[in-house]
């Protein structure tokens, strides 16, 4: 049964239309929503299972703390003193109820939803599980390992009528909602290319805090995480497909494992990857973990500007080709704009669990959806075929 007061589809459709009509000005398209101050809502509190209590959850438990309106009523894991050590970090409500089965807990009936924190290749089983037995879901990225999988998770979103919102938090972050508003409201002109990077440490979590005796670390099999694209990549490419705001066409890369001091793996610890998007515009993503204190401004070239983020400021340079005329009058220095923080990640999580709150109460729609999370998927699979086949990959072709 779908909640009362839900913001119909009409009336989300005619608020986008009136933003974007008044950001058409300065020549730019935009998604609505990645301009509006996420607010926290203010009401009924709503009661969330948590389904995987790895290290993600630690996070997730931390921002919910922050939530008053969503209370922790059950964790979730196969590795029993996992649910134990998670609760210690639940600061209020009555206590949760603990499982190691999944079934059992999605049929507590006053779980009004579900976070799904599992390794990336459960995500479809157990999103799907979740929707089926009544439960809106809150989804860490990626949506699904491939396209076909966010198609059936699709399908059946629309066949229960729940709602489900994907967690790459930046698009709730105040820093980056900043970064698309200087783009927007700029007269940057057309989006031609982007370069961007991620640089991390391995991820080095204690064998005996992992999984029963001789259960493999899942990020470190490629086929369960996805290798280093998915795992870290999935974040700044779903903010590139924010900026660009079109759909990838084709995608190229190279990645494999490459550092032998880590620890043994056939997930790929680093990759290069170029995307031709539909309305011309190229991605370029570089990332590894094994880089340590390095990092790189997020870069997007446009006719008319560069726009560079990083160390808590944006910065637009501008620019024109010599010789020509002028389409519009440029400011005569570079700008640089304060963001709220100096974090390069963007945090964003307690605005994006505060969002989900205010989904649950039927006052907004999911943000980001499962359409917009698919786009980053078409980029991330196609990489890792385009990787393994080494050749162009037509995103149609996956699905």
């Amino acid at each position: 049964m779908k909640k009362e007061n839900n913001l119909s589809r009409r009336n989300f459709l005619g608020l986008s239309g009136a933003i974007a009509t008044g950001l058409a000005i300065s020549g730019q398209s935009t998604f609505a929503k990645s301009l509006l101050v996420e607010t926290p809502y203010v009401g009924k509190k709503f009661k969330i299972g948590i389904l995987g209590c790895g290290n993600r959850s630690k996070t997730i438990i931390s921002a919910l703390n922050s939530v008053p309106e969503i209370e922790i009523a059950a964790l979730c894991d196969v590795v029993g003193h996992k649910t134990r050590q998670r609760a210690e970090l639940i600061k209020s409500g009555a206590k949760p109820v603990h499982y190691t089965d999944m079934e059992k807990m999605l049929k507590q009936s006053d779980l009004d939803a579900i976070a799904v924190i599992t390794p990336n290749y459960m995500h479809k089983e157990h999103v799907i599980a979740a929707l089926e037995a009544g439960k809106d879901v809150f989804c860490e990225k990626p949506l699904a390992m491939t396209v076909a999988e966010c198609n059936a998770i699709i399908k059946v979103v629309n066949k229960t009528g729940k709602s489900l919102q994907i967690g790459t938090q930046r698009r709730h972050s105040p820093e980056y909602r900043k970064f698309v508003e200087v783009i927007r409201s700029r007269p940057v002109g057309k989006i031609l290319q982007s370069d961007l990077f991620d640089y991390r440490g391995d991820w080095r979590v204690p064998e005996a805090d992992e999984y029963p005796k001789g259960l493999q670390y899942w990020r470190l099999n490629q086929a369960q995480s996805g290798g280093v694209v998915y795992e870290m990549g999935a974040h700044i490419i779903d903010v590139n497909n924010w900026v660009f705001d079109s759909e990838p066409v084709a995608v190229a890369s190279i990645q494999g494992v490459n550092n032998t001091t880590i620890r043994k793996r056939d997930s790929a610890d680093f990759g290069g990857v170029l995307v031709q998007y539909a309305n011309g515009a190229m991605m370029n993503y570089g990332g590894n973990v094994y880089n340590y204190g390095a990092s790189a401004n997020d870069t997007f070239f446009f006719e008319n500007a560069s726009v560079q983020m990083g160390g808590g400021k944006v910065k637009v340079s501008y620019g024109y080709p010599r010789g020509l005329p002028q389409k519009v009058k440029l400011p005569d220095k570079p700008e640089e704009v304060s963001l709220v923080g100096s974090n390069r990640e963007g945090d964003g999580v307690v605005q994006e669990l505060q969002h989900f709150a205010k989904v649950l109460a039927g006052k907004e729609r999911p943000y980001p959806d499962a359409t917009i999370a698919r786009q980053a998927v078409q980029v991330m699979q196609g990489s890792v075929v385009a990787a393994r086949e080494r050749r162009t990959i037509d995103v149609k072709e996956l699905g």
